[in-house]
């Protein structure tokens, strides 16, 4: 009897531990899934730690270092005297050289401030689509609420003799096409995560709650031309044609005549084609901020709109509320108009992200 009592509270005593030990990993498990929150600041700084482009960019500004110290050596070089052609022919090509290295490592640096904004543009549209695919995810999920209520309304009323078989299933279909996209929402969500997670060089898996949500800032009263020309002054690209000119026109100052004259006339039209290049980037980078300027003048029109849309479905909503509390509304369609006002936000959430973007390209056309 003893024995029996002593077995069972061995297995009590088991039973207990594995209980204990289950709780314990399933707690663990929960908090692995549970949400890190990430701000776009962050998100931009581990994509630049992660940036493999910028590592590239700074083995570039090292390397350019080094060739412009040693292209300054060369200049100590360089024969004295009156000089004859080989001299005048030496010292040319040690100036040549010299500026060429200066513009290649001035470039150099230009380069990894355009690939800083590159990567950080990357990161905030990476961010921004998991916050517009999180905003699918809750839209298919109500719209899957919606289509539940409409079934089961149906199902009441073929109880009743009140609905054809045929228009029974369509309902039954809508609601089946509903729980679809519902899974095709997360399944796109959970793809802008893996995303954003490469870009960052952070671990797949992790879920984020996204803290910085763009807010709605209506254009300036900046011109046109003022952010044109704003941007020819800082674009990298625009420097790097200017600097195109230069070496072109340097290339005919310290030209040496042992080559002929076809030669020299070749500089000469190298120089005609940098400043075409010159001119065609101004142009291209113009007409870009053209749209950009345009296209948002159009989303603020459209936000607007949109504010006044959602007055109205909420009015709409209040008053089928009123309704259902009274008997003369059913609870699908005061359902059918939450569902309307909620879109209407979300629709509002999308713009907004958009016109950021948009702001964010106006100001930095060349990180797009």
């Amino acid at each position: 009897m003893k024995k029996s009592v002593f077995i069972l509270l061995l297995l009590a005593l088991s039973t207990s531990s594995f209980s204990g030990s289950f709780v314990q990993a399933e707690g663990q498990q929960l908090a692995s899934n549970a949400s890190v929150k990430l701000t776009l600041s962050q998100a931009q700084q581990w994509a630049r730690s992660n940036s493999f482009s910028l590592k590239e960019a700074q083995q570039t500004i090292d390397r350019n270092r080094i060739n412009l110290k040693n292209a300054g050596k060369n200049l100590d070089f360089i024969p004295a005297g009156a000089g004859n052609g080989e001299e005048d022919a030496a010292s040319s090509s040690a100036w040549k050289g010299y500026a060429s290295s200066t513009v290649s490592y001035l470039e150099s640096k230009k380069q990894i401030e355009l690939a800083q904004d590159q990567t950080d543009y990357t990161t905030m549209k990476d961010y921004y689509d998991v916050l517009l695919a999180d905003n699918k995810v809750k839209s298919s999920e109500d719209a899957l609420s919606l289509a539940l209520l409409e079934e089961k309304a149906a199902e009441a009323k073929a109880n009743r003799g009140k609905i054809s078989p045929g228009e029974q299933s369509t309902i039954i279909q809508t609601r089946l096409e509903a729980e679809k996209n519902v899974e095709i929402a997360k399944s796109a969500l959970q793809k802008a995560l893996e995303v954003l997670n490469t870009q960052m060089g952070q671990p797949q898996g992790t879920v984020y709650e996204l803290v910085d949500r763009p807010a709605y800032r209506k254009m300036d009263n900046t011109n046109l031309d003022t952010l044109v020309t704003r941007a020819i002054s800082a674009s990298p690209s625009v420097w790097r044609q200017e600097e195109a000119v230069k070496l072109a026109k340097m290339e005919v100052k310290y030209y040496t005549w042992n080559s002929g004259t076809d030669d020299y006339e070749i500089k000469q039209i190298d120089v005609d084609s940098a400043e075409g290049g010159l001119k065609n980037t101004k142009d291209q980078l113009a007409e870009s901020l053209k749209s950009i300027y345009f296209n948002l003048q159009q989303n603020d029109e459209q936000y607007e709109q949109m504010q006044s849309n959602l007055q109205n479905a909420i009015k709409v909503l209040n008053i089928s509320r009123k309704k259902r509390e009274r008997g003369f509304a059913t609870g699908t369609e005061v359902a059918t108009n939450q569902l309307k006002v909620k879109q209407i936000e979300r629709n509002k959430d999308e713009l907004i992200i958009q016109m950021t973007m948009l702001q964010h390209a106006l100001n930095k056309p060349w990180s797009v």
